[in-house]
This record gives C-alpha cells, sequence and structure tokens, in this order.
C-alpha cells in the first residue's frame, strides 16, 4: 500500500502541475485575445488617420502622405492602407507593387479579416466602405498590418512566462518533497524506535522530540507495554512461587508413597504415577511461561555476545574433555530474532546435549535461506543416534543412554520453545561431523521480537 508521505506528494504535485496547466491555457487565451485587440485598436486608428489624409483635389481624391505615419513610405513595412474608388485604386507606397483584393463594401459597413500580405504573410485587416449623397458610388478604405512582428513578440512573451511558470513548477514541487521529508521526518524517527524497540535495544518509545499530533499514541504504546510486561512479570512470578510452593507437599507425598510401598506395592504404584504426571506438568507450564513469545519486544539474541558466552561456560562446565567449538557465520548475522532469555535456554540445552556426547569436536552453523529464513544447526563428532530413535530425542524425560548423568528434559524444552515460536525442529545425521546434526528454521516473514 502507498505510504501517506507519497500519496500527498503524488496529490499536491498532480494539483500543481494541473493549476499551472490551466494557468497557462487561460494567460494566452487572454494575451492572444488582448494581443488581436489592440491590432484592432490601432487599425481603427490608421484609418482615422488616413481618412483625415484624404481630400478631393481638382475632382480627384487624393491622400496626402505628408500627413500619414513614415510606417506607410518604406516598401513592405508592415503597415498598409489601400482605397479602392469605382474606378482607381489608390495604395500606400509601402505596398509598392501587392494589390490588396478587396470586397467592395457599402457606405459605413465594416469588415475585419485576415488574409496573405506582401512576402506571403498574414495580416489583419479593416475595411470599411465611404459613400455621399451625391453619388451612389462608394469607395472602400482598407488598413492592413503584417501580423509576423506581432506574433513574434507573443512568442517571446509566451515563452518567457512558459518560462516562469516552469520553473516556479520545478521549484515548488521539490519544495513539496523538502516540506514533506521535513514534516514526516518524527514518524521517521517513530519508525526507528519502534525497530530499536522490537531488537530490544530500548524498552520505550522517546516522546519527547515528537509532534503533539502523535504524541498520544507514542504514549499509549508505550503504557501498554509496560502494562503487559508488568502482566507477564506477574504471570511469571505467580508460576515461580506456586512452583516453589508446591514442592515441599509433593515431597511430603512422596514420602508417603515410598512408605506406602512397603504395605501395598500396588496402590504405592499408582500413587507414584499421578505424582510424575503432576511434576511433569508443573515442568511444562514453568518451560512454557519462560517462553514470552511475540507477547513483547524484547532484548534479541546477539551472535558474538551471547554464543560465546555459551560455550565459554559449557567449556568449563565439561572442562574435563577436551572439546573443539567453532562457530561458522560466513554471512556474518549478528541477531537472531528471538527472546535472548529464551534463546539463551535453547541453544544452551542443544549445545549442553553436543557437549555432553561429543568425543573432541563441536561446531555451531548460522546460515541465511533465499527463502528468508535463518538456519541454525548444532553438530557433535560423538556417537549420533540411529534414524529410527531419532523421534524419541524429544519424548519429555526420555534418555537413549540412562549412563548418562542428566535429566532428560532439555530436548523436550527445546521442542516446546520452537513450537512457541514457531520454529522448525530437525535431527539428521551431521554431514560434517560424524554426530548428531540438530536445526532450528527460524522463518524472518514475521515480525522479530
Amino acid at each position: 500500500m502507498i505510504s501517506i508521505r507519497s500519496k500527498l506528494s503524488l496529490w499536491l504535485t498532480g494539483l500543481i502541475i494541473l493549476s499551472t496547466i490551466i494557468g497557462l491555457i487561460l494567460f494566452e487565451s487572454m494575451l492572444r485575445e488582448a494581443f488581436h485587440d489592440s491590432i484592432i485598436n490601432r487599425l481603427e486608428e490608421d484609418l482615422e488617420h488616413v481618412i483625415l489624409a484624404t481630400r478631393l483635389q481638382d475632382g480627384q481624391i487624393e491622400i496626402d502622405h505628408q500627413q500619414l505615419s513614415s510606417f506607410y513610405k518604406p516598401a513592405y513595412s508592415g503597415r498598409y492602407f489601400q482605397l479602392n474608388l469605382p474606378n482607381q485604386v489608390i495604395r500606400s507606397r509601402s505596398l509598392w507593387d501587392v494589390e490588396l483584393e478587396i470586397e467592395p463594401l457599402a457606405d459605413s459597413q465594416k469588415r475585419v479579416w485576415q488574409a496573405k500580405g506582401p512576402k506571403n504573410n498574414d495580416m489583419q485587416l479593416l475595411s470599411i466602405g465611404i459613400g455621399s449623397d451625391d453619388t451612389p458610388n462608394t469607395a472602400t478604405l482598407t488598413v492592413a498590418q503584417d501580423l509576423s512582428i506581432g506574433r513574434r513578440v507573443f512568442s517571446e512573451v509566451f515563452g518567457t512566462k512558459l518560462a516562469i511558470n516552469i520553473g516556479m513548477l520545478l521549484a515548488m514541487i521539490a519544495g513539496i518533497f523538502i516540506i514533506l521529508r521535513q514534516s514526516f521526518k518524527p514518524v521517521k524517527k517513530i519508525q526507528q524506535s519502534l525497530a530499536k524497540l522490537r531488537q530490544g535495544e530500548i524498552s520505550a518509545l522517546e516522546t519527547q522530540h515528537i509532534p503533539s499530533e502523535i504524541k498520544p499514541l507514542a504514549e499509549t504504546y508505550n503504557q501498554l507495554l509496560d502494562y503487559t510486561a508488568k502482566q507477564i512479570e506477574r504471570s511469571r512470578n505467580n508460576l515461580g512461587n506456586l512452583s516453589h510452593g508446591l514442592k515441599t507437599p509433593l515431597a511430603i507425598m512422596q514420602q508417603q508413597v515410598e512408605a506406602l510401598g512397603l504395605t501395598d506395592p500396588d496402590a504405592a504404584i499408582a500413587m507414584q504415577q499421578q505424582l510424575d504426571q503432576i511434576r511433569k506438568m508443573i515442568e511444562r507450564k514453568l518451560a512454557a511461561a519462560r517462553v514470552t513469545g511475540d507477547m513483547l519486544p524484547a532484548a534479541q539474541m546477539t551472535v558474538d555476545k551471547d554464543f560465546t558466552s555459551l560455550l565459554n561456560t559449557l567449556k568449563k562446565v565439561y572442562r574435563h574433555k577436551t572439546v573443539i567449538e567453532n562457530i561458522h557465520n560466513p554471512q556474518q548475522l549478528s541477531r537472531i530474532p528471538i527472546h535472548r532469555e529464551d534463546g539463551m535456554e535453547l541453544f544452551g540445552n542443544l549445545l549442553d546435549n553436543a557437549f555432553k556426547w561429543t568425543d573432541s569436536c563441536v561446531q555451531l552453523s548460522l546460515k541465511k535461506q533465499h527463502n528468508h529464513s535463518i538456519t541454525i544447526t548444532v553438530e557433535d563428532d560423538g556417537s549420533g543416534v540411529q534414524q529410527d530413535q531419532l523421534a524419541l530425542l524429544t519424548a519429555r524425560g526420555k534418555r537413549l543412554d540412562e549412563d548418562v548423568m542428566g535429566h532428560g528434559l532439555g530436548l523436550s524444552i527445546v521442542k516446546e520453545i520452537c513450537e512457541q515460536y514457531g520454529f522448525q525442529l530437525q535431527f539428521n545425521a551431521s554431514e560434517h561431523l560424524s554426530g548428531l546434526a540438530v536445526s532450528i528454521v527460524i522463518p524472518l516473514n514475521k515480525p522479530a521480537i
């Protein structure tokens, strides 16, 4: 979906472009009309001047050129007049050897039109019919102006206006993008803060330097985070208290069952089964409570720091063995999208199991796949597991070798954490080492915790 910033940019840019185009069309129409009116007004003035310069001399109509503008003297100057009499045509010197084709008009009749003139240029013409009460014949006086010069001026004025408008349009579009970019900077900071919150770098959104329009939203989000964190912490504390509170009654009941076994073995076995189920249920619920899942943003597990810490701790635990550990991270992944406490428990159990069964080498591999997932594999060079026994590894309390010390809950807790987060847990024979390879496939198409 298109962002608000992009939508505003497109709408405002389109509105400005449309307004500029409409303004240019209106300006061109008004300029063209003003240009045409100015030419007609000048032709009407020229018409009056020519009429004033016309006189009757010895029965002949003459036009005194001395009373006319000097524009009518040079050949093809662009200003012309022509008087059409019944038996004579009087032209301005500027027409030179060109005679205009004029339609005779009745007395006081006017005509405005355009036609081709000298040098095949367009001309604007104005004609008027001149008559007398003494004679039925009328003369037609025509004045004309070449349009090429005026059109060149028109093009220059409109071109200048067009260039100015385009410059202003580009400036306004740039201004829109700059203003929107500056206006949405606080939103960008909120987005960056949410990313940091998701990665666990901060615990709440900063609300001091954000606009008042979105400040209530950020404050409400912080309140929700605080409330949810307190609720989770309270639930964990209650479960922990419940676990510790049940230990003493269960211990007493265990003693009673052992005593009962001396007198009634069958009843003791039945009671022992129920006690075992209670212990398993408590352990399962405690393990689920430790897994926060996607409920709250929290500190993610870092590859270099946390995995190195786990390996160093296990080396001290298994100091009686000489183990070579190796972290293979060719893509330099820095974070794992899992709550740090859950990740330490998940991979701590896997690495603990690898150290327990290895002969001399443990390898941790991290790889980002093309299907937008991360595969983390823990391998050892121990004796491995038979293919038909791999499914038994995640059974709670089930161990394939009872001679090795351990409570047998590690891999089942790993399975519960993976199910809570939606990770894939895979058991295979190691391709690089001779032992077991346990892989965790972490999808990246869901928001990081």
